[in-house]
């Protein structure tokens, strides 16, 4: 009896062509990996193992895989479990000793979420050392920054740049943490429990470039998490990108225009000559909010599904994770393009500097210094000044009121101080904005990057070298 014809269109033919299309490469290898173990551990004697080992190289170079889901199997697995029995006979069957498809299948999903995650770790990287040029540079470009919407105290771009590529690096951090969960071997779990032969689990886990076999059995075909870690870590980061790309939207307004992009990225009104769209900011945003919804329907898929080994842990649910990390890719590339070609109008920012009195908590500041008064006494002399409409001669009032003589401080040092770059220029604290201060985050970041890039390094070393060993212990079976 063959299966519903709605069961099948909707299930076993998207199954089955995911598979077909998506996971051969792991499928092939943790084949390899599994019948080099089970001849090293004698479990198959090495007459059936080189008769494997010849049929499978045979199948790699020869088998067409149908574009139709073929009838009398219910999934990849089978149809090349058939083609092997075509070419071997009644020993075909011995390749599928101590395993099953549930620690098959998982072993295989693994490999492939670790592929997409290095790709996108080495080009989040590369965005993070081209960011790192780009904070250089912009070291002495002046940019307001706002609070609760409104203009607060001036920076400077790299600034504003190394404080979101801190962030954006610990999501890379995350995503490294959430890798070593994922590069775990669940080979030699089997159904659940193992089983009675003497497999060993460490060899299967070494030449597929795991970090050790998953520790409990149960637990390798049941976790959810070599999912939802990198999922959650992914979203993290499209937040934070979503969040950056609507501060720059605001910060490029006609109402505010600090920044500006390149007539490259900037899209024209088919009515209204004078407008200039940075529609590629909302191109980001869109984009971020498309790939952010499909890493959480796969946190929120796990919400009450049995702790058991479920269809929600199957290739089904990879369909939105690769989509998300499809989309990721696609947007860090408009995300370097963006960040990289703005650039700051500084005459709008001394405009709005001025106008509005980002500086005047420097004037606060200075006053304690330089008239040894309380910053609270400061801070209600200097309120005077900016409700006045910044009137040298209200400040005066106001101070001579309040301490009881006259400010000696001249308009040319009040001006001074008043300054937007003398603002920047003094707030030598690490992590401030001044270059001097700024060497430090520089510094921060730079040794993050460092040890991100030295772990993924040691990762990807280690996969190419078990690559290289599984297929000389393969090719010598016989």
């Amino acid at each position: 009896m063959g299966f519903s014809p709605i069961y099948s269109k909707h299930v076993l033919e998207k199954s089955y062509k995911h598979w077909a299309t998506t996971f051969l490469d792991e499928f092939g290898r943790q084949n390899k990996a599994h019948l080099i173990m089970l001849a090293r551990q004698g479990i198959i004697d090495s007459k059936t193992a080189s008769a494997l080992k010849k049929s499978m190289s045979k199948l790699d170079s020869t088998m067409e895989i149908p574009g139709e889901f073929p009838e009398g199997v219910e999934d990849l697995f089978f149809y090349y479990e058939k083609q092997l029995e075509l070419l071997l006979g009644e020993k075909a069957g011995s390749l599928h000793t101590a395993r099953s498809r549930n620690d098959m299948d998982t072993t295989v999903f693994r490999l492939y979420v670790r592929k997409l995650m290095i790709s996108l770790i080495k080009q989040m990287l590369l965005l993070a050392e081209a960011l790192i040029e780009k904070i250089r540079a912009s070291r002495e470009q002046l940019l307001v920054l706002y609070t609760h919407g409104q203009p607060a105290q001036v920076s400077t771009l790299a600034h504003y740049l190394s404080s979101f590529l801190i962030e954006f690096l610990e999501g890379l951090e995350g995503l490294n943490t959430s890798m070593r969960v994922v590069n775990q071997c669940p080979l030699g779990a089997a159904a659940i429990t193992t089983t009675g032969f003497n497999i060993d689990r460490q060899l299967v886990s070494d030449l597929l470039g795991f970090e050790r076999p998953v520790p409990n059995s149960y637990q390798a075909i049941v976790t959810s998490h070599w999912l939802t870690y990198p999922s959650m870590w992914f979203k993290s980061i499209l937040n934070d990108i979503t969040r950056l790309m609507a501060d720059m939207g605001h910060k490029a307004s006609c109402e505010v225009g600090m920044l500006s992009f390149p007539d490259e990225l900037v899209q024209v009104s088919s009515i209204m000559p004078q407008k200039r769209n940075p529609v590629i900011i909302e191109h980001i945003r869109i984009q971020s909010g498309m790939a952010a919804s499909d890493f959480q329907s796969l946190i929120d898929l796990f919400h009450n599904v049995p702790y058991q080994d479920v269809n929600e842990v199957a290739d089904a649910p990879i369909t939105s994770f690769t989509r998300g990390c499809e989309t990721l890719s696609g947007l860090l590339e408009l995300l370097e393009e963006t960040l990289l070609k703005v650039s700051v109008d500084e005459r709008k920012v001394d405009d709005i500097a001025i106008a509005t009195g980002t500086t005047t908590t420097e004037l606060a500041d200075e006053l304690v210094r330089r008239e040894a008064i309380s910053f609270r006494t400061a801070h209600v002399v200097t309120s005077a000044f900016v409700k006045s409409g910044y009137s040298f001669e209200t400040l005066r009032r106001k101070f001579s009121e309040l301490v009881g003589r006259a400010l000696e401080m001249s308009d040319l040092e009040l001006r001074k101080v008043l300054s937007p770059r003398h603002f920047v220029q003094v707030r030598n604290v690490p992590g401030g904005p001044s270059i001097s201060a700024m060497e430090s985050v520089i510094t921060f970041i730079e040794e993050k990057v460092k040890i991100i890039t030295d772990s993924l390094n040691g990762l990807i070393k280690n996969i190419v070298e078990r690559e290289e060993q599984l297929s000389v212990e393969f090719n010598g079976l016989g």
